[in-house]
């Protein structure tokens, strides 16, 4: 497991103070170890799997995870979504547990509970980027156009989200549910913006070279097989240099060239387990 670290947005400690000024510090406490739980749980499968997904970035609206990885296999995309909402599931149940085991810690745990359950329900929704929608991206993506797929998944999102504003307005002639106003622009606002610290958008792969580009990078050639799939190039890319990959049959014949500096139109262009040997035909 790599070293874990938290990045906290500015306007994050000013909303905080606000909230705590107002008496809603033990609803900020709960919610804030609830969010960061989650999205540990989302690092703790990624770096299992592979990947290295460390830093976790707390926001005003919420939260997000990032690091040096940035593309997944489907298969691998999927655990790691479900797995911030399983891990607040299983807390909510132990918690409730422990309530018919000692009933004190009923008082100390409530809100926490709640939290935990608003948080896997909030992020099961298929929005973009919530774990649903991340979960329905990976599945509409995977024999399609990966930019055509969020398009779709943000669609969704919109006219989800769009719906219970609606709804906001309709209670108005009868009691008025604010909350349906709140959750739903909430959501329409990051349906149609592009979270950039998420880890399921596509960083830069150029972003880390940056500060070895004055000391120059070196160029690497890699033989990898026709048989490999789109995402494990990126497992071989490193900050310090510029990798081409040559693709080859089982023969050792060479079919082709990928340079790494291909790879972000490529990997938004094709499904991710697309074998290198289609793509280098095409």
């Amino acid at each position: 497991m790599k070293k874990f670290k938290i990045s906290i947005h500015p306007l994050f400690l000013i909303f905080a103070a606000v909230l705590i000024y107002l008496g809603y510090f033990y609803i900020l406490l709960a919610y804030l170890i609830t969010i960061i739980l989650h999205e540990f749980a989302h690092s703790f499968v990624a770096n299992r799997l592979g990947y290295r997904l460390n830093i976790i970035n707390i926001m005003p609206h919420g939260a997000s995870l990032s690091g040096q990885s940035h593309f997944f296999s489907v298969r691998d995309e999927i655990l790691i979504a479900i797995a911030g909402p399983i891990a607040n599931i299983v807390i909510a149940i132990i918690c409730c547990a422990l309530w018919w085991l000692f009933p004190e810690t009923y008082f100390y745990t409530q809100q926490f509970v709640y939290a935990n359950t608003i948080t896997a329900v909030v992020n099961c929704l298929p929005i973009f980027p919530l774990d649903g929608g991340r979960v329905l991206l990976a599945v509409l993506g995977k024999n399609g156009n990966k930019i055509s797929s969020i398009k779709k998944v943000r669609l969704t999102g919109v006219i989800l989200s769009s719906s219970l504003i609606v709804c906001f307005f309709i209670t108005v002639f009868f009691v008025p549910n604010y909350t349906l106003l709140v959750f739903g622009s909430f959501l329409f606002v990051t349906s149609i913006l592009e979270d950039k610290t998420s880890y399921y958008n596509h960083i830069g792969l150029f972003e880390s070279k940056v500060s070895h580009l004055a000391k120059g990078l070196k160029i690497r050639e890699i033989a990898v097989p026709d048989s490999m799939q789109l995402y494990k190039l990126l497992t071989s890319v490193t900050p310090d240099s510029l990798t081409d990959f040559k693709v080859i049959d089982e023969n050792y014949k060479v079919l082709g060239n990928i340079k790494e500096a291909d790879l972000e139109k490529l990997i938004q262009i094709y499904p991710a387990n697309t074998k290198l040997g289609l793509i280098v035909q095409n």
